[in-house]
Protein backbone atom coordinates (compact mmCIF):
# COMPACT_ATOMS: atom_id res chain seq x y z
CA UNK A 1 0.00 0.00 0.00
CA UNK A 2 1.33 3.45 -0.93
CA UNK A 3 1.78 6.24 1.59
CA UNK A 4 -1.13 8.14 0.06
CA UNK A 5 -3.44 5.16 0.38
CA UNK A 6 -2.70 5.07 4.12
CA UNK A 7 -3.91 8.64 4.64
CA UNK A 8 -6.46 9.31 1.88
CA UNK A 9 -9.71 7.31 1.56
CA UNK A 10 -9.99 7.71 -2.21
CA UNK A 11 -12.28 9.76 -4.45
CA UNK A 12 -14.87 10.60 -1.81
CA UNK A 13 -14.04 13.62 0.41
CA UNK A 14 -13.89 12.93 4.12
CA UNK A 15 -15.26 15.17 6.89
CA UNK A 16 -11.86 16.73 7.67
CA UNK A 17 -11.48 17.90 4.08
CA UNK A 18 -15.06 19.19 3.87
CA UNK A 19 -14.46 21.33 6.95
CA UNK A 20 -11.24 22.68 5.44
CA UNK A 21 -12.94 23.58 2.16
CA UNK A 22 -15.32 25.79 4.14
CA UNK A 23 -12.39 28.21 4.55
CA UNK A 24 -12.20 29.60 1.05
CA UNK A 25 -9.48 32.19 1.72
CA UNK A 26 -6.69 31.88 4.25
CA UNK A 27 -3.26 33.43 4.56
CA UNK A 28 0.25 32.19 5.18
CA UNK A 29 2.36 34.51 7.30
CA UNK A 30 6.09 34.83 6.55
CA UNK A 31 8.16 36.61 9.18
CA UNK A 32 11.68 36.02 10.46
CA UNK A 33 15.32 36.79 9.79
CA UNK A 34 14.57 37.28 6.08
CA UNK A 35 12.36 40.22 7.03
CA UNK A 36 15.44 41.95 8.44
CA UNK A 37 18.12 40.69 6.02
CA UNK A 38 16.24 41.48 2.80
CA UNK A 39 16.42 37.86 1.61
CA UNK A 40 13.63 35.56 0.48
CA UNK A 41 15.36 32.28 1.33
CA UNK A 42 17.98 32.75 4.03
CA UNK A 43 21.19 30.73 3.75
CA UNK A 44 21.14 29.75 7.42
CA UNK A 45 24.04 31.99 8.42
CA UNK A 46 22.25 35.19 9.49
CA UNK A 47 22.74 36.15 13.11
CA UNK A 48 19.74 35.84 15.47
CA UNK A 49 20.73 39.35 16.59
CA UNK A 50 18.95 40.65 13.48
CA UNK A 51 15.55 39.62 14.81
CA UNK A 52 14.12 42.43 16.93
CA UNK A 53 10.58 43.56 15.95
CA UNK A 54 10.33 46.27 18.58
CA UNK A 55 6.75 47.20 17.65
CA UNK A 56 5.38 43.66 17.34
CA UNK A 57 1.59 43.80 17.50
CA UNK A 58 0.05 40.37 16.91
CA UNK A 59 -3.49 41.69 17.36
CA UNK A 60 -2.96 44.32 14.65
CA UNK A 61 -1.79 41.59 12.26
CA UNK A 62 -4.60 39.15 13.12
CA UNK A 63 -7.36 41.76 13.11
CA UNK A 64 -6.13 43.20 9.80
CA UNK A 65 -6.21 39.73 8.25
CA UNK A 66 -9.71 39.08 9.56
CA UNK A 67 -10.88 42.50 8.35
CA UNK A 68 -9.26 41.67 5.01
CA UNK A 69 -11.48 38.65 4.46
CA UNK A 70 -9.20 35.86 5.65
CA UNK A 71 -10.74 33.13 7.77
CA UNK A 72 -7.52 31.35 8.68
CA UNK A 73 -3.80 32.09 9.00
CA UNK A 74 -0.98 29.58 8.62
CA UNK A 75 2.09 30.59 10.64
CA UNK A 76 5.52 29.95 9.15
CA UNK A 77 7.13 28.80 12.40
CA UNK A 78 10.45 27.94 10.71
CA UNK A 79 11.54 28.78 7.17
CA UNK A 80 14.36 27.14 5.22
CA UNK A 81 17.03 29.15 7.06
CA UNK A 82 16.26 27.06 10.15
CA UNK A 83 15.49 30.01 12.46
CA UNK A 84 12.70 28.96 14.85
CA UNK A 85 10.12 31.52 15.98
CA UNK A 86 9.30 29.71 19.20
CA UNK A 87 11.53 28.72 22.16
CA UNK A 88 12.48 25.29 20.88
CA UNK A 89 14.63 22.72 22.66
CA UNK A 90 15.96 21.35 19.36
CA UNK A 91 18.39 24.15 18.43
CA UNK A 92 19.89 27.37 19.72
CA UNK A 93 19.08 29.01 16.37
CA UNK A 94 15.83 30.57 17.54
CA UNK A 95 14.31 33.68 19.03
CA UNK A 96 15.81 32.76 22.42
CA UNK A 97 19.15 33.88 20.93
CA UNK A 98 17.68 37.17 19.69
CA UNK A 99 17.39 40.49 21.55
CA UNK A 100 13.61 40.47 21.13
CA UNK A 101 11.78 40.23 24.46
CA UNK A 102 15.21 39.70 26.05
CA UNK A 103 15.36 36.25 24.49
CA UNK A 104 12.16 35.18 26.25
CA UNK A 105 9.70 35.81 23.42
CA UNK A 106 7.44 33.33 21.65
CA UNK A 107 6.26 34.63 18.30
CA UNK A 108 4.25 31.48 17.52
CA UNK A 109 2.52 31.59 20.90
CA UNK A 110 1.64 35.29 20.76
CA UNK A 111 0.52 35.10 17.15
CA UNK A 112 -1.60 32.00 17.76
CA UNK A 113 -3.39 33.65 20.70
CA UNK A 114 -4.04 36.80 18.67
CA UNK A 115 -5.51 34.79 15.80
CA UNK A 116 -7.92 33.05 18.12
CA UNK A 117 -8.97 36.39 19.64
CA UNK A 118 -9.66 37.72 16.13
CA UNK A 119 -11.68 34.67 15.11
CA UNK A 120 -9.07 33.27 12.74
CA UNK A 121 -8.41 29.55 12.43
CA UNK A 122 -4.72 28.76 12.90
CA UNK A 123 -2.39 26.55 10.86
CA UNK A 124 1.32 25.75 11.11
CA UNK A 125 4.32 25.24 8.82
CA UNK A 126 7.73 23.97 9.93
CA UNK A 127 10.17 23.76 7.02
CA UNK A 128 11.60 20.27 6.55
CA UNK A 129 14.70 21.74 4.89
CA UNK A 130 17.06 23.40 7.38
CA UNK A 131 20.01 25.30 5.90
CA UNK A 132 21.42 25.97 9.37
CA UNK A 133 21.43 22.48 10.91
CA UNK A 134 24.79 20.73 10.83
CA UNK A 135 23.08 17.32 10.71
CA UNK A 136 20.78 18.07 7.76
CA UNK A 137 21.03 15.23 5.25
CA UNK A 138 21.69 12.62 7.95
CA UNK A 139 18.95 10.48 9.56
CA UNK A 140 19.34 12.09 12.97
CA UNK A 141 18.21 15.47 11.62
CA UNK A 142 14.77 14.04 10.83
CA UNK A 143 14.36 11.96 13.99
CA UNK A 144 16.00 14.28 16.54
CA UNK A 145 15.32 17.78 15.17
CA UNK A 146 12.57 18.01 12.55
CA UNK A 147 10.06 15.64 14.14
CA UNK A 148 10.67 17.07 17.59
CA UNK A 149 10.03 20.54 16.16
CA UNK A 150 6.73 19.24 14.78
CA UNK A 151 5.88 17.79 18.19
CA UNK A 152 6.62 21.10 19.91
CA UNK A 153 4.52 23.19 17.52
CA UNK A 154 1.62 20.80 16.92
CA UNK A 155 1.46 19.70 20.54
CA UNK A 156 1.70 23.02 22.36
CA UNK A 157 -0.30 25.67 20.48
CA UNK A 158 -3.82 24.32 20.27
CA UNK A 159 -5.96 23.04 17.40
CA UNK A 160 -4.96 23.64 13.78
CA UNK A 161 -7.16 23.78 10.70
CA UNK A 162 -4.18 22.92 8.45
CA UNK A 163 -0.61 21.66 8.71
CA UNK A 164 1.41 22.83 5.75
CA UNK A 165 4.34 21.03 4.12
CA UNK A 166 6.28 21.72 0.94
CA UNK A 167 8.88 19.94 -1.11
CA UNK A 168 11.89 21.90 0.20
CA UNK A 169 14.50 19.20 -0.19
CA UNK A 170 18.06 20.34 0.09
CA UNK A 171 20.67 22.29 -1.80
CA UNK A 172 23.19 24.91 -0.78
CA UNK A 173 23.29 25.87 2.88
CA UNK A 174 25.40 26.95 5.84
CA UNK A 175 24.92 23.58 7.60
CA UNK A 176 26.83 24.43 10.75
CA UNK A 177 29.59 26.15 8.81
CA UNK A 178 30.13 23.47 6.16
CA UNK A 179 28.75 25.84 3.48
CA UNK A 180 28.08 23.13 0.93
CA UNK A 181 25.38 21.53 -1.19
CA UNK A 182 23.50 18.62 0.36
CA UNK A 183 21.08 16.52 -1.65
CA UNK A 184 18.61 13.99 -0.23
CA UNK A 185 16.43 11.12 -1.40
CA UNK A 186 13.27 13.11 -2.15
CA UNK A 187 10.90 10.21 -1.56
CA UNK A 188 12.39 8.58 1.53
CA UNK A 189 14.64 10.94 3.52
CA UNK A 190 11.94 12.84 5.43
CA UNK A 191 9.81 9.74 6.09
CA UNK A 192 6.49 11.26 5.05
CA UNK A 193 4.37 8.37 6.33
CA UNK A 194 5.77 8.93 9.82
CA UNK A 195 5.40 12.72 9.56
CA UNK A 196 1.78 12.48 8.46
CA UNK A 197 1.05 9.95 11.19
CA UNK A 198 2.51 12.39 13.73
CA UNK A 199 0.17 15.11 12.44
CA UNK A 200 -2.83 12.79 12.65
CA UNK A 201 -1.92 11.95 16.26
CA UNK A 202 -1.36 15.53 17.42
CA UNK A 203 -3.84 17.37 15.18
CA UNK A 204 -6.49 14.85 14.09
CA UNK A 205 -8.81 17.52 12.68
CA UNK A 206 -6.16 19.35 10.64
CA UNK A 207 -6.00 19.00 6.87
CA UNK A 208 -2.51 18.18 5.59
CA UNK A 209 -1.23 20.16 2.61
CA UNK A 210 1.77 19.23 0.46
CA UNK A 211 2.72 18.64 -3.18
CA UNK A 212 0.86 15.33 -2.98
CA UNK A 213 -1.66 15.89 -0.19
CA UNK A 214 -2.91 13.73 1.43
CA UNK A 215 -5.74 16.26 1.94
CA UNK A 216 -4.83 19.29 -0.20
CA UNK A 217 -2.31 19.49 -3.02
CA UNK A 218 -0.10 22.23 -4.37
CA UNK A 219 -1.55 23.69 -7.57
CA UNK A 220 1.86 23.66 -9.29
CA UNK A 221 2.54 27.41 -9.35
CA UNK A 222 2.72 30.36 -6.97
CA UNK A 223 0.50 32.62 -9.06
CA UNK A 224 -2.72 31.43 -7.40
CA UNK A 225 -4.27 29.92 -10.55
CA UNK A 226 -5.82 26.52 -11.10
CA UNK A 227 -6.82 25.28 -14.54
CA UNK A 228 -10.35 26.34 -15.61
CA UNK A 229 -11.45 22.69 -15.70
CA UNK A 230 -9.39 21.65 -12.68
CA UNK A 231 -10.49 18.43 -10.96
CA UNK A 232 -10.41 17.78 -7.25
CA UNK A 233 -9.35 14.19 -7.85
CA UNK A 234 -5.84 13.31 -8.97
CA UNK A 235 -3.37 10.45 -9.25
CA UNK A 236 0.03 11.87 -8.24
CA UNK A 237 3.15 10.53 -9.96
CA UNK A 238 6.83 10.82 -9.19
CA UNK A 239 8.84 13.51 -10.93
CA UNK A 240 10.24 12.36 -14.28
CA UNK A 241 13.57 10.64 -13.84
CA UNK A 242 13.42 10.52 -10.04
CA UNK A 243 12.83 7.09 -8.46
CA UNK A 244 10.53 6.39 -5.55
CA UNK A 245 6.85 6.94 -4.89
CA UNK A 246 5.40 10.45 -5.26
CA UNK A 247 6.10 12.63 -2.23
CA UNK A 248 6.52 16.32 -1.38
CA UNK A 249 9.50 17.36 -3.49
CA UNK A 250 9.17 14.35 -5.78
CA UNK A 251 6.06 14.85 -7.88
CA UNK A 252 5.26 15.25 -11.55
CA UNK A 253 3.90 18.80 -11.67
CA UNK A 254 2.16 18.40 -15.03
CA UNK A 255 -1.24 17.43 -13.58
CA UNK A 256 -1.18 19.39 -10.30
CA UNK A 257 -3.11 22.30 -11.80
CA UNK A 258 -5.59 20.16 -13.70
CA UNK A 259 -6.18 17.01 -11.67
CA UNK A 260 -7.40 13.85 -13.41
CA UNK A 261 -10.87 12.82 -14.57
CA UNK A 262 -10.15 9.31 -13.26
CA UNK A 263 -7.96 10.41 -10.34
CA UNK A 264 -7.68 7.86 -7.54
CA UNK A 265 -7.62 10.38 -4.67
CA UNK A 266 -9.69 13.41 -3.73
CA UNK A 267 -6.97 16.03 -3.11
CA UNK A 268 -8.27 19.49 -4.17
CA UNK A 269 -5.75 22.24 -5.01
CA UNK A 270 -4.64 24.92 -2.59
CA UNK A 271 -3.53 27.94 -4.63
CA UNK A 272 -0.82 29.98 -2.92
CA UNK A 273 0.23 33.44 -4.02
CA UNK A 274 1.90 36.33 -2.15
CA UNK A 275 0.14 39.67 -1.76
CA UNK A 276 3.52 41.26 -2.52
CA UNK A 277 5.96 40.21 -5.25
CA UNK A 278 7.68 37.86 -2.78
CA UNK A 279 6.76 36.11 0.45
CA UNK A 280 8.69 38.33 2.91
CA UNK A 281 8.39 42.06 3.52
CA UNK A 282 10.79 44.33 1.66
CA UNK A 283 10.36 48.08 2.01
CA UNK A 284 11.17 48.71 -1.65
CA UNK A 285 8.06 46.71 -2.64
CA UNK A 286 5.53 48.93 -0.84
CA UNK A 287 4.29 50.25 -4.19
CA UNK A 288 4.20 46.80 -5.82
CA UNK A 289 1.31 44.94 -4.19
CA UNK A 290 -1.17 43.08 -6.37
CA UNK A 291 -4.14 45.23 -7.30
CA UNK A 292 -7.67 44.57 -6.04
CA UNK A 293 -8.76 43.58 -9.54
CA UNK A 294 -5.85 41.13 -9.76
CA UNK A 295 -6.79 39.63 -6.38
CA UNK A 296 -10.42 39.22 -7.49
CA UNK A 297 -9.19 37.50 -10.65
CA UNK A 298 -6.99 35.19 -8.57
CA UNK A 299 -9.96 34.38 -6.30
CA UNK A 300 -12.10 33.41 -9.26
CA UNK A 301 -9.27 31.32 -10.77
CA UNK A 302 -8.54 29.48 -7.50
CA UNK A 303 -11.72 29.24 -5.43
CA UNK A 304 -13.69 29.53 -8.65
CA UNK A 305 -11.87 26.55 -10.16
CA UNK A 306 -12.54 24.14 -7.32
CA UNK A 307 -9.72 25.03 -4.95
CA UNK A 308 -8.96 27.27 -1.99
CA UNK A 309 -6.87 30.44 -1.93
CA UNK A 310 -3.84 30.90 0.32
CA UNK A 311 -2.60 34.52 0.27
CA UNK A 312 0.92 35.36 1.43
CA UNK A 313 1.01 37.90 4.29
CA UNK A 314 4.25 39.63 5.35
CA UNK A 315 4.62 41.85 8.45
CA UNK A 316 7.26 44.56 8.27
CA UNK A 317 10.38 44.97 10.43
CA UNK A 318 8.42 46.60 13.24
CA UNK A 319 6.27 43.48 13.58
CA UNK A 320 3.09 44.96 12.14
CA UNK A 321 1.31 44.76 8.80
CA UNK A 322 2.27 47.83 6.81
CA UNK A 323 -0.57 50.26 6.14
CA UNK A 324 -0.48 49.59 2.38
CA UNK A 325 -0.99 45.86 3.01
CA UNK A 326 -3.85 46.57 5.42
CA UNK A 327 -5.52 48.88 2.91
CA UNK A 328 -5.16 46.37 0.07
CA UNK A 329 -6.58 43.51 2.11
CA UNK A 330 -9.52 45.66 3.23
CA UNK A 331 -10.25 46.72 -0.33
CA UNK A 332 -10.06 43.09 -1.48
CA UNK A 333 -12.64 42.04 1.10
CA UNK A 334 -14.89 44.95 0.11
CA UNK A 335 -14.69 43.80 -3.51
CA UNK A 336 -15.64 40.22 -2.59
CA UNK A 337 -18.45 41.51 -0.37
CA UNK A 338 -19.82 43.61 -3.22
CA UNK A 339 -19.83 40.55 -5.46
CA UNK A 340 -21.55 38.40 -2.84
CA UNK A 341 -24.12 41.12 -2.20
CA UNK A 342 -25.11 41.00 -5.88
CA UNK A 343 -26.53 37.49 -5.53
CA UNK A 344 -30.23 37.52 -6.41
CA UNK A 345 -31.13 33.84 -6.74
CA UNK A 346 -29.73 30.70 -5.10
CA UNK A 347 -30.94 27.19 -4.40
CA UNK A 348 -29.97 23.57 -4.18
CA UNK A 349 -31.93 21.98 -6.99
CA UNK A 350 -32.58 18.42 -8.09
CA UNK A 351 -31.05 17.17 -11.33
CA UNK A 352 -34.03 15.99 -13.40
CA UNK A 353 -34.32 14.63 -16.92
CA UNK A 354 -34.08 18.15 -18.37
CA UNK A 355 -31.35 19.33 -16.00
CA UNK A 356 -31.12 21.38 -12.81
CA UNK A 357 -33.22 24.56 -13.10
CA UNK A 358 -32.77 27.73 -11.03
CA UNK A 359 -35.80 29.98 -11.30
CA UNK A 360 -35.18 33.74 -11.05
CA UNK A 361 -37.50 36.26 -9.33
CA UNK A 362 -38.74 37.51 -12.68
CA UNK A 363 -36.59 38.64 -15.61
CA UNK A 364 -33.16 39.52 -14.33
CA UNK A 365 -29.76 40.60 -15.64
CA UNK A 366 -26.82 38.51 -14.50
CA UNK A 367 -23.15 37.96 -15.38
CA UNK A 368 -21.81 35.43 -12.86
CA UNK A 369 -22.85 31.93 -11.87
CA UNK A 370 -21.56 29.70 -9.09
CA UNK A 371 -22.09 25.96 -9.42
CA UNK A 372 -21.27 23.11 -7.04
CA UNK A 373 -21.79 19.38 -6.79
CA UNK A 374 -22.60 17.90 -3.35
CA UNK A 375 -19.53 18.14 -1.13
CA UNK A 376 -20.25 14.82 0.61
CA UNK A 377 -19.81 12.75 -2.54
CA UNK A 378 -17.16 12.31 -5.22
CA UNK A 379 -17.13 14.63 -8.23
CA UNK A 380 -19.12 13.09 -11.06
CA UNK A 381 -19.76 15.53 -13.89
CA UNK A 382 -17.43 15.32 -16.91
CA UNK A 383 -19.28 17.70 -19.23
CA UNK A 384 -22.24 20.07 -18.90
CA UNK A 385 -24.04 22.94 -20.60
CA UNK A 386 -25.55 26.02 -18.97
CA UNK A 387 -28.64 27.46 -20.67
CA UNK A 388 -30.81 30.52 -20.02
CA UNK A 389 -34.53 30.91 -20.60
CA UNK A 390 -35.84 33.93 -22.47
CA UNK A 391 -39.48 34.19 -23.46
CA UNK A 392 -39.93 30.49 -22.76
CA UNK A 393 -37.03 29.44 -25.02
CA UNK A 394 -33.81 27.84 -23.71
CA UNK A 395 -30.56 29.09 -25.24
CA UNK A 396 -26.97 28.00 -24.58
CA UNK A 397 -24.91 30.34 -22.39
CA UNK A 398 -21.66 28.36 -21.96
CA UNK A 399 -20.39 24.83 -21.44
CA UNK A 400 -17.73 23.16 -19.35
CA UNK A 401 -16.26 19.87 -18.21
CA UNK A 402 -15.81 20.08 -14.46
CA UNK A 403 -17.89 21.43 -11.57
CA UNK A 404 -16.81 19.48 -8.48
CA UNK A 405 -16.61 21.44 -5.23
CA UNK A 406 -17.14 24.80 -6.91
CA UNK A 407 -17.08 26.47 -10.29
CA UNK A 408 -17.42 30.23 -10.71
CA UNK A 409 -18.03 31.51 -14.21
CA UNK A 410 -18.25 35.08 -15.49
CA UNK A 411 -19.81 35.94 -18.83
CA UNK A 412 -21.13 39.01 -20.64
CA UNK A 413 -24.22 40.45 -19.00
CA UNK A 414 -27.32 38.61 -20.12
CA UNK A 415 -31.03 38.73 -19.26
CA UNK A 416 -33.25 35.76 -18.44
CA UNK A 417 -35.91 34.48 -16.05
CA UNK A 418 -34.17 31.16 -15.31
CA UNK A 419 -31.01 29.18 -15.96
CA UNK A 420 -30.41 25.45 -16.01
CA UNK A 421 -27.48 23.07 -16.00
CA UNK A 422 -27.79 20.17 -18.43
CA UNK A 423 -25.51 17.28 -17.43
CA UNK A 424 -24.14 15.84 -20.67
CA UNK A 425 -21.84 13.18 -19.24
CA UNK A 426 -21.21 12.00 -15.69
CA UNK A 427 -20.22 8.88 -13.73
CA UNK A 428 -23.11 8.77 -12.77
CA UNK A 429 -24.97 12.12 -12.67
CA UNK A 430 -25.30 13.76 -9.23
CA UNK A 431 -28.80 13.92 -7.79
CA UNK A 432 -28.58 17.65 -6.97
CA UNK A 433 -26.57 20.78 -7.68
CA UNK A 434 -26.10 24.07 -5.87
CA UNK A 435 -26.65 27.10 -8.13
CA UNK A 436 -26.16 30.79 -7.31
CA UNK A 437 -26.73 33.69 -9.74
CA UNK A 438 -25.18 37.18 -9.46
CA UNK A 439 -25.30 40.52 -11.18
CA UNK A 440 -21.78 41.30 -10.03
CA UNK A 441 -19.65 44.42 -10.44
CA UNK A 442 -16.70 44.12 -12.80
CA UNK A 443 -13.12 44.25 -11.57
CA UNK A 444 -10.88 44.41 -14.60
CA UNK A 445 -7.13 44.07 -14.13
CA UNK A 446 -4.88 46.43 -16.02
CA UNK A 447 -2.91 44.18 -18.35
CA UNK A 448 0.06 46.49 -17.86
CA UNK A 449 -0.01 46.02 -14.09
CA UNK A 450 3.52 45.38 -12.86
CA UNK A 451 5.00 44.15 -9.62
CA UNK A 452 8.28 45.86 -10.42
CA UNK A 453 9.89 48.57 -8.33
CA UNK A 454 9.20 52.23 -9.11
CA UNK A 455 12.94 52.92 -9.61
CA UNK A 456 13.36 50.08 -12.10
CA UNK A 457 15.07 50.70 -15.46
CA UNK A 458 15.04 47.96 -18.10
CA UNK A 459 18.30 47.51 -20.02
CA UNK A 460 18.19 46.78 -23.72
CA UNK A 461 20.52 45.15 -26.25
CA UNK A 462 22.61 42.85 -24.09
CA UNK A 463 25.57 40.97 -25.52
CA UNK A 464 24.92 37.35 -24.53
CA UNK A 465 27.72 34.80 -24.59
CA UNK A 466 26.97 31.42 -23.06
CA UNK A 467 25.95 32.00 -19.45
CA UNK A 468 27.04 35.64 -19.39
CA UNK A 469 25.63 38.90 -20.70
CA UNK A 470 27.05 42.41 -20.71
CA UNK A 471 25.27 45.77 -20.83
CA UNK A 472 26.35 49.31 -21.61
CA UNK A 473 24.38 51.90 -19.64
CA UNK A 474 23.50 55.20 -21.33
CA UNK A 475 25.63 56.94 -18.71
CA UNK A 476 27.33 56.25 -15.41
CA UNK A 477 24.58 55.61 -12.86
CA UNK A 478 24.19 54.97 -9.15
CA UNK A 479 22.92 51.39 -8.70
CA UNK A 480 21.51 49.68 -5.64
CA UNK A 481 20.14 46.47 -7.13
CA UNK A 482 19.14 44.55 -10.21
CA UNK A 483 16.05 42.68 -11.42
CA UNK A 484 16.19 39.49 -13.47
CA UNK A 485 12.92 38.50 -15.18
CA UNK A 486 12.75 34.82 -16.19
CA UNK A 487 10.86 33.22 -19.04
CA UNK A 488 8.01 31.25 -17.40
CA UNK A 489 8.14 27.47 -17.84
CA UNK A 490 11.71 27.62 -19.21
CA UNK A 491 13.95 26.14 -16.50
CA UNK A 492 16.70 25.19 -18.98
CA UNK A 493 19.02 28.21 -19.12
CA UNK A 494 17.38 30.00 -16.16
CA UNK A 495 19.86 30.88 -13.41
CA UNK A 496 19.36 29.79 -9.81
CA UNK A 497 22.52 31.59 -8.62
CA UNK A 498 24.20 34.56 -10.27
CA UNK A 499 26.69 37.39 -9.86
CA UNK A 500 26.77 40.96 -11.17
CA UNK A 501 30.01 42.71 -12.06
CA UNK A 502 30.79 46.36 -12.77
CA UNK A 503 33.70 47.47 -14.94
CA UNK A 504 36.20 49.86 -13.37
CA UNK A 505 39.58 50.80 -14.81
CA UNK A 506 39.22 48.05 -17.39
CA UNK A 507 38.62 45.30 -14.82
CA UNK A 508 35.47 43.52 -13.65
CA UNK A 509 34.56 43.84 -9.96
CA UNK A 510 31.77 41.80 -8.34
CA UNK A 511 29.18 44.17 -6.88
CA UNK A 512 26.44 41.71 -5.95
CA UNK A 513 25.19 38.14 -6.07
CA UNK A 514 21.81 36.51 -5.71
CA UNK A 515 20.21 33.14 -5.19
CA UNK A 516 16.96 32.80 -7.14
CA UNK A 517 15.81 30.13 -4.75
CA UNK A 518 12.14 29.98 -5.67
CA UNK A 519 12.28 30.97 -9.33
CA UNK A 520 11.04 27.63 -10.65
CA UNK A 521 7.76 27.75 -8.71
CA UNK A 522 7.38 31.54 -8.73
CA UNK A 523 8.84 32.83 -12.03
CA UNK A 524 8.40 36.52 -11.22
CA UNK A 525 11.06 39.24 -11.54
CA UNK A 526 13.87 38.32 -9.14
CA UNK A 527 15.35 41.21 -7.15
CA UNK A 528 18.82 41.52 -5.64
CA UNK A 529 20.05 44.46 -3.58
CA UNK A 530 23.54 45.77 -2.82
CA UNK A 531 25.23 48.89 -1.51
CA UNK A 532 25.14 51.87 -3.86
CA UNK A 533 27.68 51.51 -6.68
CA UNK A 534 28.36 53.79 -9.63
CA UNK A 535 28.84 52.02 -12.94
CA UNK A 536 28.62 52.47 -16.70
CA UNK A 537 29.16 48.86 -17.84
CA UNK A 538 27.76 45.66 -16.27
CA UNK A 539 28.25 41.92 -16.65
CA UNK A 540 25.72 39.35 -15.42
CA UNK A 541 27.01 35.79 -14.87
CA UNK A 542 24.78 32.77 -14.31
CA UNK A 543 26.86 30.70 -11.90
CA UNK A 544 24.32 27.89 -11.69
CA UNK A 545 21.26 27.01 -13.80
CA UNK A 546 17.99 25.30 -12.90
CA UNK A 547 18.62 22.93 -15.80
CA UNK A 548 21.57 22.75 -18.20
CA UNK A 549 21.50 24.80 -21.41
CA UNK A 550 24.20 26.21 -23.71
CA UNK A 551 22.97 29.77 -23.26
CA UNK A 552 21.39 31.96 -20.62
CA UNK A 553 17.61 32.45 -21.00
CA UNK A 554 15.77 35.53 -19.73
CA UNK A 555 12.83 37.77 -20.58
CA UNK A 556 14.25 41.06 -19.32
CA UNK A 557 17.02 42.47 -17.17
CA UNK A 558 17.09 45.81 -15.42
CA UNK A 559 18.67 47.84 -12.66
CA UNK A 560 17.44 49.67 -9.59
CA UNK A 561 18.86 53.15 -9.85
CA UNK A 562 18.67 56.31 -7.83
CA UNK A 563 18.71 58.50 -10.93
Amino acid sequence: MSTLELYNPGRKPHARLRRRLGIRVCGILHFGLNTFSGREWGYGDDSPELFNPTGFDPDQIAESCKAGGLDGLILVCKHHDGFCLWPTRTTDYSITASPWRGGRGDFVGEMTAACRRAGLAVGFYVSPWDRHAATYGRPEYVTEIFRNQLREVLGNYGPAFEVWFDGANGGDGWYGGACEERLIDRSRYYGWAENWQLVRQLQPDAAIFSDTGPDLRWVGNERGYASPECRGCITPHSAPGIPGEPAPGNVDESNLGTGDVDGKFCIPPECDVPLRPGWFYHETENASLRSVAHLVEIYEQSVGNGGVLNLGIAPDQTGRLHEVDVERLTAFKQALDSIRASEFSAAEVAVGNTGAILEFPGVHKFNRLELAEPDDDEEKITSYTVEVRRNGVWQKLFSGESIGFRRIRRFPETEADACRVVVNTATPPPTRLSLRAFHAPEYRRDENESLRHPDYHALAHPVVSGHEMTFDLPEEMELHGFVFTPVPDSPAGTPSFCQLFAEKDGKWHCIGSAEFSNIRANPIPQVAYFQGVRARRLKFVAVRLLEPAPQLVFAEFGILSGQ
